[in-house]
């Protein structure tokens, strides 16, 4: 363990005898809130199924741009827990990497720090196209998002990161009824073909069930990952395997997902369900993008 590496992290945990003085854990009650959205420089929606049970549902949907400082290619990445259990994760932040004689303070498209493992969109939870990096110039935020209970959601434009490559792509993500999470993605391809890749990172055991799934195992909990649409998909698992002697190792994760072509001038809707292993009803039907209130 490196102490002084950890004071610097905690370098304002003193202040909470100052700042705490006059609350007690006792007098705090949950929020009111289910969902809150921030649009800040990096724009997020942060959503529960409870504050209170160890079991509930949290997505946090992030958009942003590489604009901001320490920023990744990650927009329209989402985090996601599920039975007590973080099924989607992030592998965070990389050390030491100016030592190597990377530099980092450059976030222009052909930047030596997008080729750092952790920093690009490749190992997020969001879309690939083409096997090419998100177009560092985009910008998404939250457009659209619904604190009702039944289909907590939010809505994303994220056409910008994919110029050249698609004519638009807009994604959403709700939790439905309380019991498990989809992500709906609606691509617009131009005038050429697509090769779009959906991924999640994950630190749980992952295993192919199936032609559209794949099942997560972590901690005694299941998660059951569901491509509902298209109908035709290669499910897929990637390995975390560093690719620069520079790169952070990722022990125990793996990316999962699938690639669908999408043919010229046509439109391609993605729907993925997250299913808990609690959940009880998984039927509904799920509205178009625009339809989402």
């Amino acid at each position: 363990m490196n102490n002084d590496r950890n004071r610097g992290r905690d370098r304002l945990m003193p202040a909470i005898m100052i700042w705490g003085d006059k609350f007690r854990m006792s007098d705090i009650q949950p929020p009111n809130e289910h969902l809150w959205v921030g649009q800040g420089i990096s724009p997020v929606a942060l959503t529960r199924t409870s504050w209170t049970t160890h079991d509930a549902i949290f997505v946090g949907f992030k958009d942003g741009s590489t604009y901001s400082n320490h920023s990744h290619i990650n927009a329209g990445s989402f985090v996601l827990d599920a039975d007590g259990v973080r099924c989607a994760i992030d592998l965070g932040p990389h050390n030491s990497l100016e030592q190597r004689g990377i530099y980092l303070w450059n976030s222009s498209q052909n930047s030596q720090r997008w080729k750092v493992f952790r920093y690009n969109n490749f190992v997020h939870n969001t879309l690939t196209v083409n096997n090419k990096l998100h177009h560092v110039n985009g910008q998404a935020k939250i457009d659209a998002s619904s604190s009702s209970p039944d289909f907590m959601n939010a809505v994303s434009d994220i056409s910008s990161l994919f110029e050249g490559e698609l004519a638009q792509c807009i994604r959403g993500v709700a939790i439905v009824n309380q019991q498990y999470v989809v992500v709906k993605d609606e691509l617009k391809t131009s005038e050429k073909e697509a090769t779009v890749r959906w991924t999640m990172l994950t630190s749980a055991e992952a295993k192919i069930t199936g032609k559209n799934t794949i099942e997560l195992k972590k901690d005694g909990k299941k998660l059951r990952i569901v491509v509902a649409e298209p109908a035709s998909v290669t499910m897929k698992t990637w390995p975390t395997t560093p690719t620069n002697d520079y790169d952070a190792e990722n022990p125990g994760t793996v990316l999962v997902g699938f690639e669908v072509k999408a043919p010229a001038n046509t439109q391609t809707t993605l729907l993925v369900k997250l299913i808990p292993q609690s959940a009880r009803s998984t039927s509904m039907k799920i509205p178009e993008l625009k339809d989402w209130k």
